[in-house]
């Protein structure tokens, strides 16, 4: 993995082409340190806990990224070690020196951890990945064509929910202004019967154009295997994973965490 690969991987923002090529050039062929933190004040906002492990560590070498596990239960049981990902000659070495260092008011206790973390954070990830992909919420929705796309966003979320509200509960709208459509879930099967039934009826002066999105469900099990998905001819990729392509780790664990809370809510 070359230096732009790193700062690929760790989604890093420059503020020009220069900037980026200058760190680049900074960290490449220097020695990589995965440290865990723990110790900071959980009840922090996230930011703040960022904020204080990158002035910490920014003295040991160039801080890549900074991850901090979320609890919006307040589990007892959460491992609320922070990862940081440092360059750097004798980075580590530096690191461990930081160990019970007073970070306003609390006590950094540092360790080095072992390739073995980047695993497990991969493994988290793509139980992230697999837990949005199957979420209940995303089963069953009809894709909306037809409306006048001139209009803001909130307006045309507002207006397709006002519109469909009586097929049944509405889990999730997105309005996906680059293809001028809109995709709206609904809870049962029943709400998603509905909605398809509604194909050519007018919302206003606009006559809409209603049709199945493309689900989990949708991609019927291989009728040769053990009934789990295959992805190949005819397999089409879930329209909300569509819509979180291009989101980080950090946006999409917060994703799944207010669907989890919206679950329990339901």
């Amino acid at each position: 993995m070359d230096a732009y690969d790193i700062l690929r991987s760790e989604r890093l923002e420059f503020e020009s082409e220069a900037a980026e090529k200058a760190f680049a050039d900074r960290i490449s062929g220097k020695p990589r340190a995965l440290i865990s933190v723990t110790g900071y004040n959980p009840n922090l906002p996230e930011d703040d806990i960022k904020k204080e492990l990158i002035e910490l560590f920014s003295s040991c070498g160039d801080v890549t990224r900074v991850i901090v596990p979320k609890d919006p239960d307040h589990s007892p049981n959460l491992d609320r070690r922070a990862l940081v990902i440092l360059f750097g000659d004798g980075a580590e070495e530096k690191a461990l020196q930081l160990n019970g260092t007073d970070v306003g008011g609390w006590n950094a206790l540092v360790k080095v951890e072992s390739d073995e973390e980047d695993e497990e954070a991969a493994r988290y990830r793509s139980s992230l990945i697999n837990e949005l992909m199957n979420d209940p919420k995303f089963w069953y929705g009809v894709s909306v064509r037809g409306y006048d796309t001139s209009l803001p966003v909130d307006q045309v979320e507002r207006a397709l929910k006002e519109h469909f509200s009586d097929c049944g509960e509405i889990t999730h709208v997105f309005v996906d202004t680059l293809d001028k459509l809109t995709n709206v879930y609904f809870s049962l099967q029943e709400g998603e019967a509905r909605a398809l039934a509604r194909d050519g009826i007018r919302m206003g002066e606009f006559e809409l154009d209603i049709s199945g999105v493309p689900s989990v469900l949708s991609n019927r099990p291989n009728p040769f295997g053990n009934g789990e998905i295959e992805i190949g001819l005819g397999y089409t990729v879930p329209a909300h994973m569509i819509e979180f392509a291009n989101k980080d780790d950090d946006e999409i664990e917060n994703k799944v965490i207010a669907f989890k809370k919206q679950r329990r809510l339901i």
